[in-house]
C-alpha cells in the first residue's frame, strides 16, 4: 500500500504541475525542435529536484507524455523516439495509452511503420479492454478514440485483427 505523501511532497508536485502547465502553454506556437528542447530542459531541472526514485519515474513517465504530445504534427522519425521512450516508462493511465495511440495514427501519416505501430497500439488497447466492465461513457470515450485513430491513420478493423493475428502468432511461435 503506498504511503501518503508528506505536507512537502505534496506542495513540491502541486508546484511541479503549475510549472509544467506554465510551460505546455508558453510552447503552444513553438516549434517540434522548441519544444523539444524546452521538455529537456525541463526534466532536467526537475529531476534536480526530486528526493525518491518513484518521483523520477513519474517525472520522466509525464514528460514523455508531453514529449508525445508536443512531436505528434511532425514526421514518425521524430515522433517515434518519444513513443518508445513512454512504452518504456510506462502509461500512467488508460487515458494516456489511448491519447498515445491517436498521437501515433496523428504522426503515422506518410510512413508505413507508423500505420503498423499505430494498428498495433489500436490492437493492444482492445485486447487489454475486452470483457471488462467500465461505465457506458468511459466505454464511448474509449471506442471514440480508437475510431479516430483507425480514421486518422486509414486503418479498417480487418487491419487491426491481422497486426492483432500476426502478433500473437509470431509469440506463439517463440514458444510462449
Amino acid at each position: 500500500m503506498p504511503r501518503d505523501l508528506t505536507q512537502e511532497e505534496q506542495e513540491r508536485s502541486l508546484r511541479w504541475a503549475q510549472d509544467r502547465e506554465r510551460l505546455f502553454l508558453s510552447l503552444r506556437n513553438a516549434s517540434i525542435p522548441e519544444k523539444v528542447h524546452a521538455y529537456k530542459q525541463f526534466e532536467r531541472r526537475r529531476l534536480k529536484e526530486v528526493r525518491t526514485m518513484f518521483e523520477k519515474r513519474e517525472a520522466r513517465r509525464r514528460i514523455a507524455e508531453d514529449l508525445v504530445m508536443a512531436t505528434s504534427d511532425g514526421p514518425w522519425r521524430s515522433f517515434s523516439p518519444y513513443l518508445r521512450r513512454l512504452e518504456r516508462l510506462g502509461y500512467s493511465t488508460m487515458d494516456c495509452r489511448l491519447l498515445a495511440c491517436v498521437m501515433s495514427a496523428k504522426a503515422s501519416k506518410g510512413s508505413p511503420a507508423g500505420v503498423r505501430k499505430t494498428a498495433e497500439l489500436i490492437a493492444d488497447i482492445e485486447r487489454r479492454t475486452r470483457g471488462r466492465k467500465y461505465h457506458p461513457a468511459l466505454w464511448e470515450e474509449i471506442n471514440s478514440a480508437l475510431a479516430r485513430a483507425r480514421m486518422v491513420a486509414g486503418l479498417s478493423t480487418e487491419d487491426i485483427a491481422a497486426v492483432g493475428h500476426k502478433r500473437r502468432k509470431k509469440a506463439h511461435s517463440r514458444g510462449r
